[in-house]
């Protein structure tokens, strides 16, 4: 998490990993895409930005500054989502594909 997206992409052809490079199919209006293009233009602007920002982040974090949602998650199994593919708790489908099948 410490590495920039490009610097893991080129680690990877230089080593003969394959990975995904595609963008989620779900991501087409993504608030977290904007606050990326945000990030990336800030680190174009300034560089050293992105992970200053990770840092102070993670230090605040072990202060007690905030918590999170998931610091209560209840440990179990990890399972697929069966629509999406990705890591969740839940059986079946994951909260994000639950919620997209309800606005449905």
């Amino acid at each position: 998490c410490q590495m920039y997206e490009r610097e893991m992409a080129a680690y990877a052809l230089v080593q003969g990993i394959d990975y995904v490079q595609e963008e989620c199919p779900y991501s087409v209006r993504a608030k977290t895409i904007f606050y990326k293009e945000i990030l990336n233009k800030l680190e174009a602007h300034s560089p050293g930005t992105k992970v200053q920002f990770y840092f102070n982040f993670v230090q605040a974090k072990e202060r007690g500054d905030f918590a999170f949602a998931g610091d209560d998650q209840p440990e179990g199994p990890i399972s697929t989502c069966r629509q999406c593919g990705q890591p969740t708790y839940a059986d079946g489908l994951c909260s994000f594909c639950r919620l997209w099948e309800m606005a449905r």
